[in-house]
């Protein structure tokens, strides 16, 4: 099944925790901290593989998890490191978080940074000094960065193949690739884009068959809807028409203004015509009074057999000529980063509003971020937690707020209750 656009939440890895932990040898005096610090949690990549054609594998898992990193051990052993997690998603995908397009993958192996893990723990051996030689504390590894994605499938290839159901694109993609599309005499066998690889000589280039289009095609109409996207990646367009159809030029006609309805940079894209099935008498009877219309308005045309094979190569020569002509497909612009919501470096902002009687909050996700680096069922990292306060001016600002002993402070989830006698 042809899938080309699918959310999914990915989840990078927590940090391992630090541990606490002592040096304790016989004869060896003095052992000191050894606590190692945790591992750091794994990151999650998405990366182009040519070895994919649709998001279909991503349909049905919603939730992407890494590895977490390993919590830190004695004798200065550090956790091991939390396994990254590659996510394949074919080459064109658009990745975009919080309504922002974040990356563009148009190479094979390309990768893009979706989730971070999060930072290991220090351990004890970390904090001794000469103030404070025995530290009974370490630190709580950092959680992954979590997120939704919307990945977007872009077909990427050279030539898009454009034209009214059973126009003979199928036919003709198999005439000249390794592809093979279902061919039928009905509307619509084709439900989806399909790539071939066309060799020409020492060079070769990519050609999608993209279905669906017909009048209305830019209003929902048939299948126009959900394929029109994909032509905006082709660098040439090749617009097949079926010259034994009632009325080949009203159909050429009307496709183009289907492409110009759904965007002008569509309607603007390198345009070669081929009409086709003139192996058959009714496409002969046409072929003079069609070329001479399509001449009148500025188009070259070329005429084909897929069946047959008659003026395959010739055409083939005129597509690579053209392409040749044509820069790369760009990559969709990328929006910059936006300002982190707090400082990177130095104290971090906060504000302290009055949530009801007797209950105050403090506002800041940089402090939070910090908090949860502190391990509360340990007493020692409790006392470090309030000297934290103390030197950041939080204690000042929450006395200036009007706090009193015995009221609860909220910072994020947790709460304390505030007592006055250390301070």
């Amino acid at each position: 099944m042809f899938i080309d656009e699918v959310l999914i939440r990915v989840v990078a890895g927590k940090g391992g925790d630090g541990v606490v932990s002592f040096r304790r040898e016989k004869y060896v005096p003095f052992g000191g901290p050894d606590g190692g610090d945790g591992g750091d949690g794994g990151s999650v990549y998405l990366e182009a593989d040519e070895g994919y054609n649709t998001l279909s594998h991503l349909r049905y898992k919603k939730m992407y998890k890494a590895e977490a990193g390993q919590n830190g051990q004695g004798s200065n052993r550090f956790g091991k490191k939390g396994a990254d997690l590659v996510i394949k998603v074919p080459v064109g995908t658009l990745v975009h978080k919080d309504n922002r397009l974040i990356a563009d993958l148009t190479n094979h192996k390309e990768r893009c940074l979706v989730a971070k893990g999060g930072r290991g723990g220090r351990g004890n051996a970390r904090f001794a000094g000469a103030s404070q030689q025995t530290p009974r504390f370490a630190e709580r590894g950092e959680p992954g960065e979590e997120t939704v994605l919307h990945l977007e499938l872009k077909v990427l290839a050279d030539v898009g193949l454009i034209g009214y159901p059973n126009a003979g694109k199928s036919t003709f993609l198999a005439a000249i690739s390794a592809a093979r599309p279902k061919v039928a005499s009905y509307p619509f066998t084709t439900l989806s884009p399909v790539l071939g690889v066309v060799d020409l000589e020492d060079d070769s280039f990519v050609v999608a068959d993209l279905p669906g289009l017909i009048k209305g095609a830019h209003q929902g109409v048939g299948l126009g809807i959900e394929f029109l996207k994909h032509v905006e990646r082709t660098r040439l367009l090749v617009h097949l028409v079926d010259l034994t159809a009632p009325a080949p030029w009203d159909a050429f006609v009307e496709i183009n203004q289907e492409l110009a309805s759904y965007s002008r940079d569509l309607a603007q894209k390198p345009q070669l015509v081929i009409g086709t099935k003139i192996d058959l008498p009714a496409a002969a009877a046409q072929k003079e009074e069609f070329k001479t219309k399509i001449t009148g308005f500025g188009y070259e045309v070329d005429f084909v057999s897929s069946v047959t094979g008659e003026n395959l190569r010739p055409v083939l020569y005129r597509i690579k000529k053209q392409l040749d002509s044509l820069p790369k497909v760009g990559k969709i612009p990328v929006a910059p980063e936006p300002l982190a919501a707090f400082p990177l470096s130095g104290p971090p902002e906060f504000s302290v509003t009055k949530e009801g009687d007797g209950v105050y909050r403090i506002n800041s996700e940089a402090l939070l971020k910090r908090l949860k680096r502190f391990n509360l069922e340990q007493n020692e990292a409790l006392l470090r937690l309030d000297l934290y306060l103390k030197r950041r001016g939080i204690i000042t600002a929450l006395e200036e707020a009007g706090v009193k002993e015995g009221d609860l402070v909220r910072i994020g989830d947790l709460e304390f209750v505030f007592e006055l006698e250390d301070y």
